[in-house]
């Protein structure tokens, strides 16, 4: 299960929720363990996830009907499957090309002999496969919902939420069924919530990690054995999405930019800043090297020098408890002590479903608004190092880390000394 309950009852019971509502991919999986086409078609509000906070309550899982059939290999360990349009009469479809009103719902199941699929079968041919169609297909034989949010409504009145407080990623799910199915039911706002949830990591989701995070270190390195001086800086993306490809997961993008654009060749005697993004059953590698063509001057490798002389200390003192903002003002002294007073930026962000998967500033909120960031045990993260002079060049490296109870632990190699390519 990649569900951290424990994490998500302390979480909701500090917002005084009575359970979560998912209307986003990156949340409906995190929630139900389900990934799969339904969730990759851009039908968005066909699929929910909804997780009460009273662990005897069924959590229940939103799909069409048409698309049940893929929890035979990709399941979910929630009890309650609530499908839509299972069954509707042809003399009874909507004549228009949006969903179904509450008049339309409220006339009742569908009969039997008007299902399709029980017109269309050689019952003396049924092989295993048939069989284990049919059986799933039975399965949510009594769902007669038109539409995704009456199986939402469904699936909230089996869990006893119908008139609960809930957390709703996408707070327009909660207008709706204030507005045509649930009035009495109230929540908030939580696409943050979610995102403090899934911040600290459950053991599954770490081991998934894992592999996206080595995965992604080892497409960068292929990127940059490939790369050569008068090579467009383009072709980078083509070689990362192969050794990705070629390790079960996919290349989210990479950055390979010379003097802070991304655009022309690689050109002798100069540094590139390499930051690349990978996954792995969507779960997020981030990993950041500095290459430099020809032979390196001395202030390049000070710096270089300085940087990874500062990584070093921040991994040595970060602890559940500390701060981000005590970590960053401490690592940026000992990088500057370490002989480059210059550097300017040190951040850290947590890594998992989403790049950034820690509660950020959105709508009218400011930076801050959400207190400091606090390096909690087994949230996985990275400590973002760029740099970029007019003039100059830019340089970056980073690298993943779980925060243990008594220290870090690296996922990806932390090596980031300079990456040298003879001309």
């Amino acid at each position: 299960m990649l569900l951290n309950r424990v994490r998500a009852n302390l979480v909701m019971d500090q917002y005084g929720l009575d359970g979560l509502v998912a209307a986003f991919n990156e949340n409906i999986y995190y929630l139900s363990d389900y990934w799969g086409p339904m969730l990759l078609m851009s039908r968005n509000y066909s699929m929910y996830a909804v997780l009460p906070r009273d662990e005897s309550m069924p959590a229940a899982l939103i799909m069409p009907a048409a698309g049940a059939y893929h929890l035979e290999h990709l399941p979910t360990w929630m009890p309650n499957v609530v499908t839509f349009n299972q069954r509707m009469n042809p003399l009874r479809m909507p004549a228009r090309d949006f969903d179904t009103n509450r008049e339309e719902v409220e006339k009742g199941p569908v009969p039997l002999e008007h299902d399709p699929s029980r017109r269309r079968m050689r019952e003396n041919d049924l092989r295993d496969r048939d069989h284990q169609l049919l059986a799933r297909r039975n399965r949510h034989a009594n769902d007669h919902h038109l539409t995704a949010l009456d199986a939402l409504t469904h699936a909230l009145e089996m869990s006893g939420l119908d008139k609960a407080r809930l957390g709703f990623d996408d707070p327009r799910v909660l207008g709706w069924l204030k507005e045509y199915t649930l009035p009495s039911i109230s929540g908030i706002d939580a696409l943050n919530v979610f995102k403090r949830i899934r911040m600290v990591k459950s053991e599954t989701e770490i081991d998934l990690i894992k592999i996206a995070g080595r995965s992604t270190e080892t497409a960068v390195n292929a990127v940059i054995d490939a790369m050569e001086v008068g090579m467009q800086l383009s072709e980078v993306q083509s070689i990362h999405r192969k050794s990705m490809a070629d390790q079960g997961g996919q290349s989210i993008f990479i950055i390979a930019n010379v003097r802070g654009l991304a655009t022309g060749v690689f050109e002798a005697n100069e540094v590139v800043k390499i930051d690349a993004v990978g996954s792995y059953r969507e779960y997020r590698g981030d990993v950041g090297r500095s290459v430099y063509f020809g032979t390196p001057p001395e202030e390049m490798l000070l710096r270089n020098r300085a940087v990874m002389h500062g990584l070093d200390f921040a991994y040595r003192n970060i602890r559940p408890g500390r701060t981000a903002s005590e970590i960053c003002r401490e690592t940026m002294a000992a990088v500057h002590a370490a002989g480059f007073p210059g550097f300017t930026v040190a951040g850290p962000h947590s890594v998992g479903l989403e790049h950034t998967d820690h509660p950020t500033s959105v709508g009218g909120e400011l930076p801050g608004d959400h207190g400091d960031l606090v390096f909690e045990e087994n949230m996985v993260f990275t400590l973002d190092m760029p740099y970029h002079e007019f003039g100059w060049g830019s340089m970056h490296v980073e690298d993943m880390v779980i925060v243990r109870k008594d220290g870090c632990e690296p996922i990806t190699s932390l090596d980031t000394s300079l990456r040298v390519k003879p001309i």
